[in-house]
């Protein structure tokens, strides 16, 4: 209860027990018919503004990785050419500051941990349970987009992925998607569609994200990016959970995101 009750103190006036009490309704079938969420002014003011100085604060521990990936995220496949969606490659750069570097006592935390944030997201997404990463770094990141980084273009692993913005940047990092575009009618990869995407002929969705908002995503079917940062840093929190207990992420991600494993 007390999980609760800290979680609560922090967000904006709008959100109390009664609208994370009501996932099954109106807000899981916003999330079904889009595949995006967007929580706006999650934080309250104070909140916001002590992550903002914690993430500040934090910055100079923050490992600065580069990766290079297809969309799928997956080996290459020599059955398709090197400029087909299957294969083309992205680079994404980016900081990123582990879990076990963020404070027991952080805003953070008290969000992640409430039984009343993971209910709320356990329902939306029709689950029974969702539980932590088990290893000590994956949980709770904070990412930095400095002018130049950006997040390529890419379906995600995971079923859905948690994210708060802590800074906008002053100029770029745009938050790009297409809604349910990775399979055709017949269920088989869209890669002519896919292709079309890529080489900027369809136009895409865009979110203007604020500070202090939260977004669940369903990215595992959905393409989606960060646009180059121009001016300015981009700060974002991303909450990770996972279905099944006691599964780590891979130690190939935590050497690419965090330069270590443990």
């Amino acid at each position: 209860m007390n999980k609760n009750k800290d979680f609560l103190s922090v967000l904006s006036d709008k959100y109390k027990e009664e609208f994370f009490a009501d996932a099954n309704g109106n807000i899981r079938r916003e999330l079904d018919k889009t595949g995006i969420l967007v929580l706006p002014n999650f934080l309250s003011t104070i909140a916001l503004r002590k992550l903002q100085e914690e993430a500040s604060s934090l910055k100079e521990k923050a490992y600065k990785s580069e990766s290079v990936y297809n969309i799928y995220v997956l080996p290459e496949d020599k059955k398709f050419t090197t400029n087909s969606p299957r294969n083309r490659k992205f680079t994404t750069t980016k900081s990123c500051v582990p879990e076990d570097q963020i404070p027991k006592n952080s805003i953070l935390r008290k969000i992640y941990n409430a039984g009343a944030f993971r209910g709320f997201i356990s329902k939306v997404e029709r689950l029974t349970q969702i539980f932590p990463y088990a290893d000590k770094l994956s949980s709770i990141n904070i990412n930095y987009y400095n002018s130049g980084d950006s997040l390529e273009w890419h379906f995600d692993n995971a079923d859905f992925v948690i994210t708060l913005l802590i800074k906008k940047p002053e100029e770029g990092g745009l938050y790009e998607y297409f809604s349910n575009i990775r399979y055709d009618d017949k269920g088989n990869e869209d890669y002519e569609k896919l292709s079309k995407i890529l080489d900027g002929e369809i136009e895409p969705q865009r979110i203007v994200m604020n500070e202090g908002d939260l977004i669940i995503f369903r990215g595992n079917k959905s393409l989606h990016r960060v646009t180059n940062v121009e001016a300015g840093e981009r700060i974002l929190v991303t909450f990770n959970y996972n279905t099944k207990q006691g599964v780590p992420l891979s130690e190939k991600s935590r050497m690419t995101f965090f330069g270590r494993i443990e």
